[in-house]
């Protein structure tokens, strides 16, 4: 298959790695991959970097005819039949610049909300083969915002490839004069007022009574001139836990830097599905995560991890002071996440489904075309 990926994402946060995941994997099965990104994105340089052909454009919008006209020229050049398309100011390009060309449009959705504005956008969702929703509370919000036939949308987690714990990340427990024996609590995520954060700020400030020496590793930063990670830098004064709360900013390769953690919170108020919370399973890290989006089809409470309500630093504190009370604890939960990726979160699972879709949708075109003919 002649496979196109077209994103306009600039940063590089979890989509992104799913996208270089999808693209890459493909690639290495023997079919043709290449992918239309923006001019110095972070997912351009991870792209070439893996050896995946890449073609720069400026991805403004639908109505920008030039742009649709270069990515429409490029589609027809290269003779692609699949154009995936992974964020939803894209899907109109995608739409438009694929009219009257043959492409089949297959779409990727990471996000929980409706779309709005139906009735408007509905024109351009209908030349979508398919939808991927990353979790089935992507799929309800895609369902009901009535866009598109709902068995147009399949569900495909987003799957990982083995992550390997590498020791060098006990640097940052030097970097922070951490020994191995002070139990560390981690987050790793972009830094948003939809990541949480707050709340996890909240219950180091309760669990601190009863564990003074922990600390609380942040890795991550905010998009842009972020006034919210200053914001969380000053909220940790204000509790007290300038001692105990250490910001490293971005770290590459963070689905390993989680080696570094004896426990691992995810506290986004809405998780669509949730990378960093399968990254660190793999890792056999135990997880908090909160009770909402795609989590809880991640981690079984009591199983892997705990489940948590969104904003509920209380609850978060008592379980984090139980799974730091007990080594056996998170060593058995760790077993339990890892056995649990390696059974339905892995990059293979999420090949094989999403191959299996685009050979379905090819075919699907094939009938319609003889059928027309016939």
């Amino acid at each position: 298959m002649r496979i196109a990926h077209l994103s306009s994402m600039t940063g590089f946060y979890g989509g992104e790695v799913c996208l270089l995941n999808l693209a890459s994997g493909m690639q290495r099965r023997g079919h043709t991959v290449a992918c239309v990104v923006r001019p110095g994105s972070r997912l351009r340089w991870e792209l070439e970097a893996a050896g995946i052909e890449v073609f720069s454009m400026p991805l403004v919008d639908w109505y920008e005819p030039l742009s649709v006209a270069r990515l429409r020229r490029w589609l027809i050049r290269k003779d692609i039949q699949i154009l995936h398309t992974h964020l939803p100011r894209d899907y109109f390009i995608a739409a438009a610049a694929t009219l009257g060309t043959g492409v089949l449009n297959v779409g990727s959705r990471h996000q929980l909300h409706r779309i709005s504005l139906p009735v408007f956008k509905r024109p351009f969702m209908s030349r979508f083969s398919s939808m991927i929703a990353v979790s089935k509370a992507v799929r309800r919000g895609l369902v009901a915002s009535e866009v598109m036939d709902a068995d147009r949308v399949v569900t495909i987690p987003n799957g990982i490839e083995r992550v390997v714990g590498d020791r060098s990340f006990l640097d940052l427990r030097q970097a922070a004069d951490v020994g191995p024996e002070t139990p560390v609590v981690g987050f790793v995520g972009r830094l948003c007022p939809g990541k949480g954060v707050e709340m996890l700020m909240e219950a180091a400030a309760l669990l601190r009574p009863r564990w003074p020496d922990f600390r609380l590793f942040i890795l991550g930063d905010g998009p842009g001139v972020n006034g919210y990670v200053r914001g969380l830098r000053q909220m940790s004064t204000r509790l007290g836990l300038d001692g105990n709360v250490h910001f490293f900013g971005y770290v590459d390769n963070a689905a390993a830097a989680c080696s570094a953690f004896d426990v691992q919170v995810v506290c986004s108020r809405a998780e669509p599905f949730g990378l960093v919370t399968v990254e660190a399973m793999a890792q056999g890290l135990p997880v908090a995560v909160t009770n909402s989006g795609g989590s809880p089809e991640i981690v079984r409470d009591g199983v892997e991890g705990f489940l948590v309500e969104p904003d509920d630093a209380r609850t978060l504190a008592l379980r984090l002071d139980c799974l730091l009370d007990s080594p056996g604890l998170r060593r058995e939960m760790g077993a339990r996440g890892r056995e649990r990726v390696s059974r339905r979160f892995t990059l293979d699972h999420m090949l094989d489904a999403t191959e299996a879709l685009y050979m379905k949708v090819l075919g699907l075109s094939v009938v319609k075309e003889r059928r027309a003919t016939a």
